[in-house]
């Protein structure tokens, strides 16, 4: 390593006196006479005994600039002495005078001869330069003031002597000396050696693993070099950049002038699924460059991952709404994702595609309307940066609560009671629409139906949705069908009213396999026979009967009209039986009440503070009455009808059909009677 000398001289220095007490009479004492000169006396000094000074001689030195940036490691002293002195008595063998660390100024005698006496002691030496000091880095003493910008050696006085050791008597020596300050003409100077600082690279990563070609690759490591007994420390100012295939030995190179601790190769220079080797070196603002680091090996095929963390899990989604599903790209490289696939299944079926998309987008929106309801397993896997696909997630669980997929109509026979057909999936019950008129629900998995009233010759629009076990509608299917009727034959009607009812008589000529009847354009029954009891009468209504002919066509009676009043209210059952008057109540008038009330059921979903009310198209309506019998001999025949289907009318037009499901009666001659009637759904062709 190249060293570099510098000769520099004191640009201050001061003596210190730090006497403190005795020992053993030797007076430790430093005279300072003069700034130009340093004397030093010490005197009594007994035999075999060296007296430790409490002197210290301070000399400063400039740093210079040119080295600023070195390490110093070596500071030897030089020191200018003006005048020495010495004198004994007794017997001595042996005396100097030394600086700091065995740094002899000069002897104050040396003698080998055993009791000699010596008068005087040597002479020491003087108007010459004498080394005082010679300080190397690894005592940590260059270290302090290098960083100030100055150097301060600070070497000890001490000087002591031996006597003879059998004489057992008490011999004294003297010594005394002058150096000249930094103010003298022969100031004091010091040889100092520098080496360069030479740089490393530290905590260079990454050292090992995964490296993605395919996005920009940072590179980094810490720029090291010694501050020891450096007045200035080093700076990095460049670097070089190298990096090869694995096994091969030409290599790539990049040089930088840059104090940044890192480089950045770009996207697409590493090769795709092989394995590269780098390594860097760094140059100081001296100029140095730092070794070479070790090669480190890094592969650029990328692992396989696992996705984890899905979601929605073990929860309730909405199928009718847009849902989100995501999850977390679980990868040791930690690389995103390029692309994904979600897939879905039953808990019977095969799994499903569900949706795929290369993107590095760990969620993805999921339309309306897609997801079948029920409950459902959905699972993603991820490609990593090579596009390579890994493992499938664990299956997530959810429950769909989704309208099912609109059915498609298949088949229309257009006679005026259509058939139709269709196909559907997830099909629990039905429902069919004819011209915006829909009629009852209907439950089960059948996928035909006749329309139970014949309709009249034109352009018809049939419509078709089904019904889930959530209870839940698709959307319409529709179809336009033209109606065209090609029944044959004749039917003549009459009507008169016969106490609480209307009886309707026909003549026919055709074949017909029965008759409808209709009242006010809804279809009431449906009988064999030419005649029918209308019992459910209340007003003014318009009669047709309908013979049904071959294959949903059909022959119409035409409109009858007949004018029905009722004098009281009565109650009868509602296929037969004898009309009950109810006329009165005691003390009041009769009473008729009615309620109403809907089913409504509330679903909470995932992802929505509030719930979804979900209301039943059927509604319960319920009629209260109160009244007084005017014979007790109907009572037991009311007490008959409790839960059976009734019909009660009355003088106001208000004609009721259910079930009588609660009856009391407070029993007397004519006994007062409270009884409740639940309407039941009708078979006619709007349901109602």
């Amino acid at each position: 390593m190249a060293q570099y000398k510098e000769t520099i001289y004191a640009s201050d220095s001061w003596a210190e006196n730090y006497a403190s007490g005795e020992l053993s009479g030797i007076t430790r004492a430093a005279g300072l006479t003069s700034q130009e000169n340093f004397s030093f006396t010490y005197d009594n000094m007994p035999y075999f005994l060296y007296a430790i000074s409490e002197s210290w001689l301070r000399v400063r030195y400039p740093i210079s600039s040119q080295y600023k940036k070195k390490r110093l490691v070596r500071a030897k002293q030089y020191v200018y002495v003006t005048g020495t002195a010495s004198s004994s008595s007794g017997s001595l063998k042996s005396g100097r005078f030394v600086f700091s660390y065995d740094n002899s100024i000069g002897d104050l005698f040396e003698t080998g001869v055993a009791d000699a006496q010596v008068p005087a002691l040597g002479s020491l030496v003087k108007n010459q330069y004498a080394p005082i000091g010679d300080w190397g880095n690894g005592d940590g003493r260059l270290s302090s003031g290098v960083y100030k910008g100055y150097l301060e050696m600070t070497p000890n006085a001490w000087a002591g002597c031996t006597g003879s050791l059998y004489t057992g008597n008490r011999y004294t020596a003297k010594a005394s000396m002058s150096i000249q300050s930094h103010t003298g003409e022969n100031r004091p100077y010091a040889v100092l050696t520098y080496e360069d600082v030479t740089p490393g690279a530290e905590d260079c990563a990454p050292k090992s693993g995964f490296v993605n070609e395919k996005a920009n690759s940072v590179f980094r490591w810490r720029f090291w070099a010694s501050k020891t007994a450096v007045a200035q420390p080093v700076q990095q100012q460049a670097y070089q950049f190298r990096w090869r295939l694995t096994g091969e030995s030409t290599y790539q190179e990049s040089t930088v002038t840059s104090g940044e601790e890192s480089h950045t190769v770009p996207a697409g220079t590493f090769p795709e699924n092989g394995s590269i080797d780098w390594c860097v070196r760094v140059q100081s603002d001296d100029g140095i460059w730092s070794a070479w680091s070790d090669w480190m090996t890094l592969t650029t095929q990328d692992s396989l991952s696992k996705p984890a963390g899905l979601r929605p899990d073990l929860g309730y989604v909405d199928g009718n709404l847009t849902q989100q599903f995501s999850w977390e790209h679980v990868i040791s490289t930690g690389t995103a994702q390029s692309a994904y696939e979600l897939q879905y299944k039953t808990a019977e079926g095969d799994w499903q595609q569900l949706k795929a998309e290369e993107t590095g987008d760990t969620k993805a929106a999921i339309p309306k309307d897609t997801l079948p309801s029920g409950k459902l397993f959905w699972r993603v896997r991820t490609a990593n940066s090579d596009g390579v696909w890994g493992e499938w997630s664990e299956a997530a669980s959810i429950v769909v609560r989704a309208r099912p997929p609109e059915p498609v109509i298949s088949r229309i026979d257009p006679a005026p009671r259509v058939l139709v057909g269709w196909q559907a999936e997830d099909q629990q019950g039905y429902q069919i629409q004819i011209n915006g008129e829909n009629f009852p629900e209907q439950y089960g998995t059948e996928k035909e139906w006749r329309c139970p009233v014949y309709l009249e010759d034109g352009n018809c629009l049939v419509g078709v949705r089904v019904q889930n076990a959530f209870g839940l509608w698709s959307q319409w299917a529709t179809a336009q069908v033209v109606i065209q009727n090609r029944g044959s034959g004749k039917i003549r009607l009459t009507s008169r009213a016969v106490g609480r009812e209307i009886l309707l008589s026909w003549s026919a000529s055709g074949a017909f396999s029965g008759f409808f009847i209709k009242r006010d354009g809804k279809t009431i029954a449906e009988t064999g026979e030419t005649s029918f009891f209308d019992r459910s009468c209340s007003s003014k209504h318009r009669y047709e009967v309908i013979g049904q002919a071959e294959n949903g066509h059909y022959v119409s009676s035409g409109i009858q009209t007949e004018l029905f009043f009722m004098r009281d209210a009565a109650i009868a059952g509602r296929e037969n039986g004898e009309w009950i008057p109810l006329q009165v109540r005691r003390e009041s008038v009769p009473l008729h009440r009615a309620e109403s009330a809907a089913q409504v059921v509330y679903q909470y979903y995932y992802g929505f503070r509030l719930p979804h009310a979900e209301i039943a198209q059927a509604r319960i309506q319920r009629h209260r009455f109160a009244f007084s019998l005017p014979d007790n001999r109907y009572l037991s025949d009311l007490q008959a009808l409790v839960g059976q289907e009734v019909i009660y009318k009355d003088q106001w037009g208000v004609c009721i059909t259910g079930i009588l499901d609660e009856m009391a009666a407070d029993i007397r001659k004519n006994s007062d009677i409270d009884f409740s009637i639940t309407e039941t759904r009708q078979e006619d062709a709007n349901g109602e």
